[in-house]
């Protein structure tokens, strides 16, 4: 038999809190880095190829998250925090090839086939002196009356923050792509000879930028917009 809960009392008061017209919900930059992502990987294709034509490469970032680090090295006392962000996501990859589809000892005739693939990527990087807003929850006493396992107190104060993004700025591909398993036409040209497994080195450089949104004064914005 599962848990039961059988309520006895629930109520709700408020107490309404006047509204400063000049506070706006915005995003805010608080940290920029640059980053460099290693990664090795076979890709498998459908049919033998003789050649790769060209790849179409595009990032993806499904994780974004940003942990604190209490080891802030920054001479200035104006809220710098330092931490990691943990980052995962995958890189597009869209491949042109010439298949195989007929050899003879003159030529090899086929189509242009593509084969679009994703390569997953994760790494964790340090973030040094940026203005992520973070807190912690804070919990107040917590005790057992007199020792006796009849009552139990606890009070708990939480401070929520909106998440970190990250918005890609630009990135730079470096990559090199082996074929693997290379092996002669059974009939063809004797030069020449067909693979299936692509063996990809890559290097990818991006430029990114940590965004959060905060609640900013609008005559500041105002005041920076006109040169005040």
């Amino acid at each position: 038999m599962g848990a039961k809960v059988t309520p006895i009392f629930c109520d709700c008061t408020s107490q309404n809190q006047s509204l400063c017209p000049d506070k706006i919900m915005m995003d805010v930059v608080v940290g920029e880095l640059s980053l460099q992502v290693d990664l090795e990987a076979d890709i498998e294709l459908d049919t033998p190829a003789i050649d790769i034509k060209d790849i179409d490469k595009k990032v993806v970032l499904e994780q974004c998250e940003f942990i604190s680090v209490d080891n802030s090295s920054s001479k200035c006392d104006c809220g710098v925090v330092n931490g990691k962000v943990f980052l995962g996501g995958y890189v597009r990859k869209n491949i042109r090839y010439s298949a195989v589809d007929y050899a003879h000892d003159d030529g090899i005739c086929g189509g242009i086939k593509h084969c679009t693939v994703n390569v997953p990527f994760n790494c964790v990087v340090p973030v040094e002196d940026s203005k992520v807003s973070v807190s912690h929850t804070e919990k107040g006493t917590m005790d057992f009356h007199g020792r006796k396992l009849q009552e139990f107190n606890q009070l708990i104060s939480e401070s929520y923050n909106e998440p970190v993004e990250c918005c890609i700025n630009n990135v730079t591909f470096k990559e090199r792509d082996l074929f693997r398993n290379q092996v002669p036409l059974t009939y063809g040209p004797k030069t020449e000879k067909s693979f299936c497994v692509i063996r990809e080195k890559m290097v990818i450089i991006m430029d990114l930028t940590l965004i959060q949104k905060r609640k900013v004064d609008s005559c500041l914005i105002i005041s920076s917009n006109t040169g005040c």
